[in-house]
């Protein structure tokens, strides 16, 4: 089972966990939150992540490219094997990736929610005319 690590600017990463397991059930183990915010300390945040990573493993999913919650956990696990940080973040790449870790690599699973991620996106009123 690949590990998730969700990070996230205020409460987003822990409220999508909450209204995913609403929608999918799943076992909350394997899965982990941080919430980033300008009062953070980077270098205990980049020692919890590491600690948290699982070298069989691990796909953290970001909420910005660019961001704290981002830069992180990509400098923090750079050399590391079998850990991927995919940006974007959404409800679609969170239930997608908590549906396929059982099965996938962890560098499979990262291409699974980024592909389904992009599926998700559309313009809803264009699709039903």
């Amino acid at each position: 089972m690949v590990k998730i690590i969700l990070i996230a600017h205020g409460d987003m990463a822990r409220s999508m966990l909450e209204t995913a397991s609403k929608i999918y059930p799943f076992d909350i183990n394997g899965v982990d939150v941080f919430t980033v915010s300008g009062k953070v300390d980077l270098q205990q945040l980049s020692g919890e992540i590491k600690q948290k990573v699982d070298p069989l493993g691990t796909l953290i999913m970001v909420d910005v490219f660019g961001g704290t919650a981002c830069n992180v956990p990509a400098t923090a696990t750079q050399g590391m094997g079998n850990v991927n940080v995919v940006c974007g973040l959404n409800l679609n790449m969170l239930l997608s990736a908590l549906n396929n870790r059982d099965t996938l690599t962890a560098a499979e699973l990262a291409g699974k929610v980024l592909e389904d991620g992009v599926k998700s996106m559309l313009n809803a009123t264009e699709k039903l005319k």
